[in-house]
């Protein structure tokens, strides 16, 4: 298997306790490796790749809290605001996704946060916990993601 999939890994490594999540499921795209699916939104492949695409959508959808995302990516820049569920990045085009930042939407967003962390080609430590929209990964300095963990948590 060219890839494990290791949600406790990063959370013990970020001090991240047990809390109530709501449940998170999508899809991570990587070099070399293809479309990865996971139920707990962590990918840590045990030899990195750069992830290439992303999505995710909760698994089971709420009226009142909806996720939207954006990315930046490599030689095209920032996505800007897409709706849950849809792919952020590309398949098949070789372009590194550098940064992602979540953010929640709806007239039920103030119940959650939504907190998320990424491994960044050439840090030593995952960056983050970062909230409403800010970027997790670099933007400018050319540097792929290697690895991606998201939560939703009601407050």
């Amino acid at each position: 298997m060219k890839s494990l999939l290791v949600g406790m890994m990063l959370a013990s490594t970020l001090g991240a306790g047990p809390s109530k999540t709501v449940e998170l499921v999508g899809t991570v795209h990587s070099e070399d490796i293809g479309n990865q699916s996971s139920r707990r939104t962590t990918w840590l492949p045990t030899q990195p790749k750069r992830i290439e695409q992303f999505e995710f959508h909760l698994k089971r959808p709420m009226k009142a809290v909806q996720l939207e995302y954006q990315c930046h990516l490599q030689d095209i820049g920032d996505s800007g605001g897409l709706p849950e569920g849809t792919p952020c990045g590309t398949q098949g085009e070789s372009r590194r996704l550098e940064a992602f930042g979540i953010r929640l939407r709806g007239e039920g967003a103030h119940l959650y946060t939504v907190r998320y962390w990424c491994k960044v080609e050439g840090m030593e430590r995952p960056m983050g916990p970062l909230t409403d929209g800010a970027m997790c990964g670099t933007t400018g300095e050319s540097r792929k993601l290697l690895g991606m963990q998201v939560e939703l948590v009601r407050k």
